[in-house]
């Protein structure tokens, strides 16, 4: 099925079309909205993590090490021990949604564990792209401040959703033909 953007657009502002629009593109649709939800938990629990780690005195002594990673650069990493906390929260919640409300995976067993271990390996994939959109963006640029930080995350969020989603619809809910 082919649709160009124009008519897509046309039937999109127009509420009595939204209901056929969800049927017709259920799947995208709610990828986007619980990768909204994501987003969220994802900004969310890193500025948690950020407020509660904000330099390397503040770090339990067994994860100090995390803030020497970019010492190559002759930088100390105050985005690394954030963004990782907040992506095993994301995931964990993204893993769950997708799971259940966006491709609705019908893997039991055995098959779950799978499943679960090729979402969270995709996922790590882009993590390491997150880690490193965050590190050019704000530990290598030295630019401080909520608002670069801030816009750093939301340039970051894009371009992991979009990995995220083709990642998910080809490597790990993958529709069997009989499906």
């Amino acid at each position: 099925m082919k649709t160009d953007i124009k008519s897509l657009l046309k039937r999109a502002i127009h509420p009595k079309e939204w209901k056929s629009l969800y049927k017709e593109y259920k799947e995208l649709c709610n990828y986007i909205i619980f990768g909204v939800l994501t987003t969220v938990v994802s900004f969310g629990t890193y500025y948690l993590f950020r407020f509660i780690f904000p330099d390397e005195n503040s770090v339990p002594d067994f994860l100090k090490w995390v803030f020497k990673l970019t010492a190559v650069f002759d930088t100390e990493s105050t985005t690394v021990l954030p963004v990782f906390l907040s992506w095993v929260c994301a995931v964990t919640f993204a893993y769950v949604t997708n799971r259940i409300w966006v491709f609705e995976s019908k893997a039991k067993g055995v098959h779950i564990l799978a499943e679960i271990g090729k979402f969270f390996g995709a996922r790590a994939l882009t993590l390491f792209l997150d880690l490193l959109i965050m590190f050019l963006m704000v530990d290598l640029t030295g630019i401080r401040g909520v608002l670069w930080e801030f816009f750093a995350r939301v340039v970051d969020s894009v371009v992991v959703l979009v990995m995220n989603y083709v990642l998910s619809k080809v490597l790990v809910f993958r529709k069997k033909k009989n499906d």
